[in-house]
């Protein structure tokens, strides 16, 4: 069996909740063969694994206009495959141009929700696969409350490469890097976006509290730039913040995340809208399974995110924070957990199974 996996280009750095997507459902599946879409002179992803030099470029946050002519071109023309794999946040150009080269080749089709659509009114129209996996029950519900078909749309969680345990060495670089080797208390890290939620802003409104009570901890705000308008809201934010002094830390997008995340004491993720991230966060998921608790918004698909300290509002944040870093056996029994429920639910062998398990039902 034969899988194209159609995408945005499947390369390094792995910062990217699609890109880690393919590449370790594609890494893992037991029989059949993948295919991405990559760049030219771009290695394979593994044995078994085909790179078709389609983009010309990696591309940001959204593929532009040329490169997805350019995907549509490859499906028009290029080899048939047995089945194509969809996997992007649905959106009226990129599904229209979809159905047209899907009726055209009549190739059969599986169609990955990578991330919620902009809005969910008339998203139904956007769904053009033969079956429809979404990465959380929350987003199924709603699409089929928007008019989707129940009987096609599956729920499969978004599949995890553990992070290996980190080597304080490691983890000093990383705070090294952002001038934090001799930072006196706890760290706790925000690493959402700074556009299409109200994360950084409600991080904002719960640093004045958290260092009151607990004036030795330093936040991280660790938020890459997905449009340009980023980096005025990042200013903004800075001379709200700046009478905080180095006790707060904007550090953009980081070199190691994951060496980051492995050196401090919680994630702050009070996010009300998942609008381009995958249903269940990567950063969330690499926290957990590194054992740091991770603070979520009990709202939409955080609320499946298994372990995780409940934010009943986001306006009590520094509230469940400042109690998460004075109760030592609670932090240790949301360490714990968390770290118990990513092992079990995002290995990628048993996602990339559920996935093959389906190929073969479609075709």
């Amino acid at each position: 069996m034969r899988v194209l996996f159609v995408s945005k280009p499947i390369v390094a750095p792995f910062h990217d909740g699609t890109r880690c997507f393919v590449r370790d459902v594609a890494r893992n599946l037991p029989t059949a063969r993948a295919t991405v879409l990559s760049l030219p002179g771009e290695a394979p992803l593994g044995p078994g694994i085909e790179a078709e030099p389609v983009y010309a470029a990696p591309g940001g946050f959204a593929p532009a206009l040329l490169d997805n002519a350019r995907v549509l071109r490859r499906l028009l023309l290029g080899p048939r495959h047995d089945l194509w794999h969809f996997v992007f946040a649905p959106n009226p150009r990129s599904s229209h141009a979809a159905r047209l080269a899907v009726l055209a080749r009549r190739v059969p089709t599986l169609q990955t929700v990578a991330s919620v659509p902009r809005t969910f009114e008339g998203s139904s129209r956007l769904l053009f696969g033969a079956r429809v996996v979404c990465q959380s029950q929350s987003t199924r519900d709603r699409l089929v409350a928007a008019g989707a078909p129940a009987g096609r749309i599956d729920v499969i969680l978004p599949p995890l490469s553990f992070p290996a345990p980190i080597p304080h060495e490691q983890q000093r670089q990383a705070l090294a890097a952002l001038g934090l080797v001799d930072a006196p208390g706890p760290l706790l890290v925000y690493p959402g976006d700074l556009e299409f939620s109200g994360g950084a802003p409600a991080v904002a409104s719960a640093i004045p509290e958290i260092l009151r009570r607990i004036p030795e901890a330093t936040i991280v705000l660790a938020c890459r730039a997905k449009t340009p308008k980023a980096h005025a809201i990042a200013d903004a934010l800075r001379a709200r913040l700046a009478p905080h002094g180095p006790r707060v830390v904007f550090a953009g997008q980081v070199p190691s995340l994951p060496a980051l995340l492995a050196a401090s004491s919680a994630v702050l993720f009070p996010v009300d809208d998942l609008y381009g991230k995958v249903d269940l966060p990567l950063s969330l998921l690499e926290a957990q399974a590194l054992g740091v608790p991770v603070i979520a918004l009990q709202q939409g698909p955080l609320c499946e995110l298994q372990g995780a300290v409940p934010l009943p509002r986001i306006d009590r944040l520094a509230e469940v924070t400042i109690d998460l870093l004075r109760d030592d056996l609670a932090w240790r029994q949301h360490s714990n957990t968390g770290k118990t429920a990513v092992l079990a639910r995002h290995d990628p062998a048993l996602i990339a199974a559920a996935y093959e398990d389906l190929y073969r039902r479609i075709l």
